[in-house]
């Protein structure tokens, strides 16, 4: 039994696949490990032909037989827009024996394709990309958002986690969904670790259930699709400090009185797109609980009749 503790030298066998990790590409002699609250995703590469791939690990305390279960779920469902993370490996006892009984912190880590871009949140901290950001760009952009979450929603999924560093940006201007091991599935067990959301898309009133339930991402998928819709305006940037990464969040030094300004700017830059893209935030931010915030169909709909 050995601690995980990989390094450039580290070599992974899973199946007949064998894999390194990469280095990191700012800071020398370090690999490429993303590290958050509930796991560490690290950079592979391959052997024999070169693609990348990502191996989340789960930190103490949030390893659970969940996670296995929701990555057979995903599987039926990574033809889905967005989704695909659903190509993905559970690493169990059952599945590699040899390989959890050398590292048993792998137990419960996923091994899946690594998705190339920037995340929105990464997106709205960086000046020079959020200059160039248009119209254009922002309705394609929440329209391939909209239509990813509708399409969730119609298979009774919830991601329960959406905010901007979830959703990646790619190339084609499509985008794709991450972290999603806290996956709600309709008419299946609750999870043990239940997601309220993240600051600056977490309503304001939520139960013991938080997010899991059937319109779990309507209230943080309104604010992802609002900020996506409106970041191209200098005004809402302006109204924002550069170290925030939601339009929503205020931090603890901010007044009230500054999101209530930002809240105007918004609301006045969506009615100049469409007022009926004024009239879905309104419903989702004045909403008293989250079965009251507007469908993504809805949302998608409106968006396909908006003309820029």
């Amino acid at each position: 039994m050995n601690q995980f503790c990989p390094d450039s030298a580290t070599r992974l066998a899973v199946g007949s696949s064998t894999y390194g990790f990469l280095p990191h590409p700012i800071i020398p002699g370090e690999i490429h490990a993303i590290v958050r609250e509930q796991a560490t995703t690290y950079q592979l590469g391959r052997y024999g032909d070169g693609t990348l791939w990502a191996l989340k690990v789960a930190n103490a305390g949030y390893r659970s037989g969940y996670i296995a279960h929701t990555t057979a779920i995903l599987r039926q469902y990574r033809y889905l827009p967005g989704l695909s993370v659903g190509h993905r490996l559970c690493l169990t006892k059952v599945t590699h024996p040899e390989l959890i009984a050398t590292y048993p912190e792998l137990e419960y880590a996923i091994l899946m394709p690594w998705i190339a871009g920037k995340t929105w949140a990464s997106f709205m901290t960086e000046p020079a990309a959020s200059a160039g950001y248009s119209l254009s760009q922002a309705r394609t952009l929440a329209l391939a958002t909209a239509h990813a979450l509708w399409s969730l929603e119609a298979h009774r999924l919830t991601h329960t986690d959406m905010a901007g560093d979830n959703v990646v940006i790619l190339p084609s201007k499509q985008i794709e969904l991450i972290d999603v091991e806290g996956l709600y599935i309709h008419g299946t067990p609750l999870p043990g670790q239940r997601s309220k959301g993240w600051r600056g898309y977490q309503h304001r009133h939520l139960d013991e259930r938080g997010n899991c339930r059937p319109e779990g991402d309507r209230f943080a998928g309104a604010m992802l699709l609002t900020e996506m819709l409106t970041w191209w305006s200098s005004l809402v940037r302006a109204s924002t400090p550069d170290e925030y990464d939601s339009l929503f969040q205020l931090q603890e030094r901010e007044p009230q009185e500054a999101l209530a300004r930002r809240l105007k700017v918004v609301r006045r830059t969506l009615q100049g797109i469409s007022p009926k893209l004024r009239d879905l935030f309104d419903q989702a931010w004045l909403s008293s609980d989250l079965a009251e915030c507007p469908d993504f169909a809805t949302w998608t709909l409106c968006l396909l009749q908006v003309q820029v």
